[in-house]
């Protein structure tokens, strides 16, 4: 379900914390887990560890993932699964800082591909429960409620042009966000889009972890 992530418009403007210490003898450890991970969706890595632009590896993942079949996002948690294993202790090396060390990659793919790691281990781990039971209404929103997530984003590209703090612009965002799938699908659908939010921002704007939004508790 990571189609929900829409930080990437706003991480261009802004710089990330320190993170957690990321020896560079793990690099070669992380490139192989991704191989492996690649492989899985026919793709590779590239000349100088060139990684696949993020659009054409969430192409090919969404086969399955928007497949609007919940026994496919299954799939797809079992792959993720399998990549957070093996990664492992080496998960310090996913941040913005070391990730294009590691790998070939342009900055928004840089900040795509650590959202993506970590929101999987939320939607695939943390919460897969919830993930699954709720999987097509979450997955009916990005159509069924596009103008009103076209509305979040526009709010969050305005409010980073007027200067806003960048963690009250994202903030803003992920209530906006969490209020339109609240509406679809039920507060517990709310909550989890906002928990996938704090996830995200957690890890690409680590400045941010201390004003996040506080979500709302599951009702299961």
């Amino acid at each position: 379900m990571k189609a929900f992530i829409f930080l990437a418009i706003a991480l261009f403007t802004v710089s990330t914390a320190a993170q957690q210490y990321c020896d560079p003898a793990q690099y070669a450890s992380v490139r192989q887990c991704y191989s492996q991970y690649f492989n899985t969706y026919n793709l590779t890595i590239g000349a100088n560890a060139t990684l696949p632009s993020y659009i054409a590896f969430a192409q090919s993942r969404g086969k399955d993932e928007l497949g609007f079949n919940n026994l496919n996002m299954a799939k797809v948690c079992l792959i993720q699964n399998t990549l957070s294993n093996c990664i492992g202790q080496n998960s310090a090396c996913i941040n913005p800082t070391d990730f294009p060390k590691i790998f070939s990659v342009n900055n928004t793919d840089n900040y795509e591909y650590v959202e993506d790691f970590f929101v999987g281990i939320y939607e695939c781990q943390t919460a897969y429960n919830i993930t699954i039971s709720n999987f097509y209404c979450l997955a009916s929103v990005g159509k069924n409620g596009f103008n009103s997530i076209a509305q979040c984003e526009t709010q969050l590209n305005t409010d980073i042009a007027n200067q806003v703090p960048i963690c009250t612009a994202e903030n803003t965002f992920v209530t906006c966000l969490s209020n339109v799938y609240q509406s679809y699908c039920g507060n517990d659908a709310g909550a989890y889009i906002c928990n996938v939010e704090n996830v995200a921002l957690t890890h690409v704007l680590p400045q941010c972890i201390p004003t996040l939004n506080n979500c709302p508790a599951y009702s299961t």
